[in-house]
């Protein structure tokens, strides 16, 4: 039950609750005003104008609620844009943070677009994501045997490798697979 209180999608409701009981209280308010008012034209106006800005408001809260909603996460796992992340302290190479991840049924990082990005944009180190060069004909693929899209990505060639890192430059860093670094797992909510 304290999970369910707690939980953000309850927390929305209660946002919802009282913005809805605000803007109740609100236009309670411009009524009374406006019955013990003489200069009827005006002031309707103005509690027209009030509703409307109170319904603005509260669709803006709601849709930002919404759209910033991300399900439940596992216990120390960071939840954004509807995927959660778990950004390890350990160094591992690119196959054993790889197999890091799948035992806790996730994958390495995959960014899916620019917006994706600004989440990321904070870091301060190398970071393995799923990405790996396929030698034959040189291209990235993802994971899950995706392909890279420039608007997802752009590579830089850094080192000799056929493996990625990510950095907060809202770049990927070609990076040899042995070489140590820390990861970041994703996955969807529970």
């Amino acid at each position: 039950m304290v999970i369910l209180l707690m939980s953000p999608l309850f927390l929305g409701y209660i946002v919802a609750v009282v913005m809805a009981i605000h803007f109740l209280v609100m236009v309670g308010i411009w009524a009374t005003v406006f019955i013990n008012f003489n200069g009827k034209g005006k002031l309707l106006f103005s509690i027209k104008s009030a509703i409307v800005w109170m319904c603005t408001k509260l669709t803006i809260y709601l849709y930002i609620f919404l759209e910033s909603y991300c399900g439940p996460c596992p216990k120390n796992w960071i939840c954004y844009r509807n995927s959660c992340y778990q950004f390890s302290n350990e160094s591992k190479n690119w196959y054993q943070s790889k197999a890091s991840c799948q035992s806790q049924n996730s994958s390495l990082l995959k960014i899916y677009s620019k917006v994706d990005q600004d989440f990321f944009k904070f870091m301060k180190s190398y970071h393995w994501m799923g990405l790996e060069q396929i030698p034959e004909n040189r291209s990235w693929h993802w994971e899950d045997v995706s392909v890279l899209s420039p608007d997802q990505l752009s590579m830089v060639e850094m080192q000799n490798g056929t493996c990625a890192v990510y950095a907060s430059s809202f770049k990927g860093y070609t990076e040899n697979c042995s070489t140590p670094n820390t990861y970041i797992c994703m996955q969807q909510p529970i």
